[in-house]
């Protein structure tokens, strides 16, 4: 769904959360968050006319003041920039600190509950030995969503297909997720309209407009809408740019380079590129898809692009790493910089403008973009199998606030904070829509059977092929997902 540039539900949002002392301006909106709010049924239903989901089928309830406990990260965290389900009073103003707390007020109020948010700094931990010792004490936990998919497996979190309320087709939850993730009709964690960690920790590209308009490299944009935006254009438009700046013959971080990133990241472009590790069958039954002589050329041609060394400058060459490379492109030099949505915190109060491309197609055969969301930090909701005497409630809140998420968080997320706060421009917004609307999921990155990850990140730095390393380790991985489906098919939740 494209959010952005919708004035209707950026004016409703400002009253539901009280009252906009600003709904515009070049740095976002302030809003007053201490004056009354108006009835959350009134403003939802006022939005109705213009929404094309199915209506929220859940009967009246009143769970008589009891508590919906929830147990996530600590902002700072990692890649953790934002709340799902936390609002902090001393943040008042931030858009989506205000508008978590408009959601969660609506809630509260509708089914007279109270909504207790414990940020953790390892919550994994936490969970574990929560659940390990049969404790009941969270109904709801966030964890990353690797992690929870391997605890999963030590039986320590409930299947959301049999989930009591929860409309798992409705589009509120994410059906990416579930097509690439659920096996045999079985997933244990879950993200959507509730979350927005599914778009925080999506990638994009970064290019710089001042040095795009100082080398006349043409409309980006449009390559992307017409889907001519490929590995090739990105190398073709960056050796465009590339230069020795102080004539020593040495290409470092004192230069300036087409492309900033790094040997490691090779694995990211492997899935860009339109591949997959591991797909699931119309069975729900998963199979590694790696063995293909297109998969073998384009790990050919990622080695030879990650290792044009005047055209790209590496990260782990650099004296602060990641630092480095983000000094470079705000210092214009630099045209791309592939990167993740959360990296865009950094850019705020860049002097000079940037732009947001999606990561470029292997060639103009693909059928479409990819995005893999980083799964080993992007956090999703797992329910613990000690939610028992809770888990009505749970259920029926949970399948309420992802429902009202899109009206009040994702859309401060999509609309406010990325569309007007921070992106630079309309177009950025356009890319952005195909982002998200592109986004995947890939098992044998969540699982890492026969540490398969590891075998694409070293791509650019391995003499061997591709081809070869999968033949010595096809054994090893097809056995470690074997353990993986034993438990899937064994367990009856």
């Amino acid at each position: 769904m494209n959010f952005k540039r919708i004035l209707p539900a950026f004016l409703l949002l400002c009253t539901v959360m009280g009252t906009a002392a600003s709904c515009g301006g070049d740095g976002g909106s302030a809003v007053d968050t201490t004056a009354g709010t108006t009835p959350a049924d009134t403003a939802v239903e006022s939005n109705a006319e213009t929404d094309d989901r199915p209506a929220l089928d859940l009967p009246e309830a009143d769970f008589g003041g009891d508590k919906l406990r929830i147990l996530g990260y600590e902002l700072g965290i990692d890649c953790i920039h934002q709340y799902d389900f936390y609002y902090d009073e001393t943040m008042a103003g931030e858009l989506i600190n205000d508008a978590i707390r408009a959601r969660n007020l609506m809630i509260e109020e509708r089914y007279n509950c109270e909504i207790v948010v414990t940020n953790d700094s390892a919550p994994a931990t936490t969970a574990r030995n929560s659940i390990s010792a049969g404790s009941d004490d969270f109904e709801i936990m966030e964890l990353y969503i690797n992690d929870a998919m391997s605890m999963a497996m030590e039986g320590m979190f409930l299947n959301w297909y049999e989930l009591p309320s929860v409309k798992m087709d409705a589009p509120w939850w994410d059906q990416a997720i579930q097509r690439d993730l659920a096996m045999f009709d079985k997933i244990y964690v879950m993200t959507g309209d509730i979350s927005v960690y599914d778009e925080e920790l999506n990638y994009c590209v970064y290019f710089n407009k001042k040095v795009a308009a100082d080398y006349d490299v043409p409309d980006v944009y449009q390559m992307a809408r017409d889907k001519t935006w490929t590995m090739e254009q990105m190398q073709t438009l960056g050796k465009q740019v590339a230069q020795d700046l102080n004539g020593d013959g040495v290409r470092d971080e004192n230069d300036q380079f087409g492309i900033l990133s790094d040997g490691g990241m090779t694995f990211l472009f492997y899935f860009t590129c339109g591949n997959n590790l591991v797909t699931l069958d119309d069975e729900g039954v998963p199979h590694f898809t790696v063995e293909s002589q297109r998969t073998f050329d384009v790990c050919e041609n990622l080695k030879e692009y990650f290792n044009d060394t005047e055209n790209m400058l590496w990260a782990s060459k650099c004296s602060e790493t990641w630092t480095t490379i983000d000094k470079v492109f705000m210092e214009n030099r630099n045209l791309f910089r592939p990167g993740s949505i959360y990296d865009i915190i950094y850019y705020r109060n860049m002097e000079h403008d940037f732009g947001i491309l999606p990561y470029p197609l292997y060639d103009e055969n693909q059928e479409d973009y990819y995005h893999l969301i980083a799964t080993h930090v992007a956090p999703g909701i797992c329910v613990p199998t000690t939610n028992v005497e809770n888990l009505d409630m749970t259920c029926h809140l949970l399948e309420a606030l992802a429902y009202e998420s899109r009206d009040t968080v994702t859309k401060a997320y999509y609309d406010l904070n990325l569309y007007t706060k921070m992106a630079r421009d309309n177009e950025s917004g356009d890319m952005l829509d195909i982002i998200f609307s592109t986004k995947r999921y890939d098992l044998g990155f969540v699982f890492n059977w026969g540490a398969i990850k590891a075998q694409l990140e070293v791509i650019a730095t391995n003499e061997k092929s591709f081809a070869t390393v999968w033949d010595s380790k096809e054994k090893a991985c097809e056995a470690a997902m074997q353990e993986t489906l034993d438990f899937y098919m064994s367990n009856d939740d």
